[in-house]
């Protein structure tokens, strides 16, 4: 829509400013005659009556976090895991030539219980953070970790870590061809668990969309730049999340692949229609910032009953001219300026700095210098960035050359992260801080296991049946004394020889004492008297 029009449909909305005198509870009325609905409680019901919580089919009161946690990480994913792990490992091992003292030689199949005890592991690094993988198993005692040791040795951990896999690598698709997926290496374990994020959770009336960054800093064609933010290497996961809790209902990784190629629309339009798609038209209310916010999403969200709010960026398409700082001067302290279309309402302020705002579902109401949309905003739009914040808490912290571990390392995290939420809505009278909440998940994926001892050098033991003395008894090689010319009662007497007679089984040295015991009657003469 051209800015020419945006002047026709936009008009000034001066008269419906409110005097800062008013009281909060009139500010915070419904204005039905201009066609807007403002957002009147936090909590208010949704309007097709979804229930709001856990929703899925087991009574989980009372239940350990490890209950919880298996609504995302079920027994299906734990044998997608030993299973692709296994198949790469025998593909690797058949293909690689190793040289004899790789440790991969010693690699056997992982079980079901192994590999909990290795995700036990690997969360028990979120919550000990060290330098270096090898430091968990170090034996220097003031920052010595002795439980790692008692569960897997370092070597099996690591082997189990290069390893680990979640597909078929012989079913590629080669870049180029149609079906490439370049999310291929992680694809089983996306589609496996996102889906249920949403699927056994439903969430209150707002909902925060924003991004989330994934630190990485190896080679990856996925990575991209972000100087603003913290991790500014990295991957980008578009996010949908509850807004009071940070409950991450839908994610989905950046690509550069256009599914749903549409023309008319934009790549950030495509974004909010994709991740809002199974909350379209249930009455939820979505806040997100200027990246994705837009006149034209704004109104397909609006005729499929569900709300918007948003910082705008002024030149974008659809929004008036007169909004602009060209046209619309504005310094801190003025009072802010609205523009209304049938149910778009456009606000200009000036703060700290000066920003514009799109929404839906407020009115143009302004009390003791304060606006009801920006704070709605304020209050609802930071649900992803609590979701990023948990989910990095306790992140393994340990970086990798294999541009999917650090993904398969979020998706747990965040995992972790939504069945304590659900926990804390099951049980709120036994609520459980996020680092109680992991250490009993790590308990319960260490019960049934008992780590696998390896071959030790030395003897074998007596556990196969008595052994004979020669294999039981400690034996030395020594040099024998010569019966010749050795006298130990005498100082510095001692002689030892490397010889011994096969016949007579004494010492001898073989010149002159072999000759003389072999001769003489009296053969004895110590090696001092010649």
């Amino acid at each position: 829509m051209a800015d020419s029009d945006c002047e026709e449909e936009y008009l000034p909305s001066d008269e419906d400013v409110q005097s800062s005198s008013e009281t909060e509870s009139d500010a915070t009325s419904v204005r039905n005659d201009s066609g807007l609905v403002r957002h009147a409680s936090p909590q208010a019901a949704h309007a097709c009556g979804d229930p709001v919580g856990y929703r899925g089919d087991r009574d989980l009161t009372n239940s350990e976090p490890i209950d919880f946690l298996s609504l995302f990480m079920d027994g299906e994913f734990w044998s997608l895991l030993i299973n692709e792990t296994n198949r790469y490992a025998h593909q690797f091992l058949e293909k690689e030539e190793l040289k004899l003292n790789f440790r991969f030689h010693d690699w056997y199949d992982v079980t079901v219980p192994e590999m909990k005890a290795f995700m036990a592991l690997h969360l028990c690094m979120g919550l000990v953070d060290k330098s270096e993988i090898e430091d968990y198993w170090d034996g220097f005692w003031p920052t010595s970790t002795p439980g790692f040791g008692k569960v897997m040795s370092r070597n099996r951990f690591e082997v189990i870590l290069s390893f680990i896999h979640f597909v078929n690598n012989d079913e590629r698709v080669e870049r180029g061809l149609p079906g490439h997926d370049r999310l291929f290496k992680e694809r089983p374990i996306i589609d496996m668990i996102i889906p249920r994020f949403s699927a056994v959770y439903g969430p209150h009336k707002e909902l925060s969309l924003d991004e989330m960054t994934i630190a990485f800093k190896g080679r990856s064609t996925l990575k991209l730049y972000n100087p603003k933010k913290p991790d500014k290497y990295g991957y980008k996961a578009f996010v949908l999340s509850e807004a009071s809790s940070g409950y991450v209902l839908q994610w989905s990784m950046y690509t550069a692949q256009n599914t749903q190629d549409d023309e008319n629309v934009g790549a950030t339009h495509l974004i909010v229609r994709q991740l809002l798609a199974p909350y379209t038209g249930k009455g939820h209310e979505v806040y997100m910032d200027s990246y994705y916010t837009s006149p034209a999403i704004a109104r397909e969200l609006a005729d499929n009953d569900t709300g918007m709010c948003g910082t705008v960026n002024c030149n974008r398409r659809g929004m008036p001219r007169g909004l602009k700082p060209a046209h619309l001067p504005l310094r801190r302290g003025d009072d802010p300026v609205f523009m209304r279309s049938n149910k778009l309402l456009a606000c200009a302020f000036h703060d700290t700095k000066r920003l514009t705002l799109l929404s839906t579902i407020h009115g143009n109401s302004c009390t003791k210098k304060r606006i009801l949309c920006v704070d709605s905003y304020s209050t609802f739009m930071g649900g992803v960035d609590t979701a990023d914040q948990r989910m990095k808490t306790y992140l393994f912290p340990h970086r990798s050359r294999k541009w999917y571990s650090c993904i398969f390392n979020a998706v747990i995290s965040i995992s972790v992260v939504n069945a304590h939420i659900i926990n804390t809505r099951c049980n709120p009278g036994q609520q459980k801080p996020l680092k109680v909440f992991i250490q009993n998940i790590i308990t319960s994926l260490l019960e049934g296991y008992s780590k696998k001892e390896g071959n030790k050098g030395g003897r074998p033991s007596m556990q196969q049946g008595e052994m004979p003395q020669r294999l039981t008894e400690q034996h030395w090689l020594q040099n024998p004394d010569c019966v010749v010319c050795s006298d130990r009662t005498r100082p510095k007497g001692r002689r030892q020889t490397q010889f011994r007679c096969s016949q007579c089984g004494v010492g001898l040295c073989a010149v002159p004492c072999n000759e003389r015991h072999h001769t003489l009657k009296h053969y004895k003469q110590c090696h001092l008297d010649l």
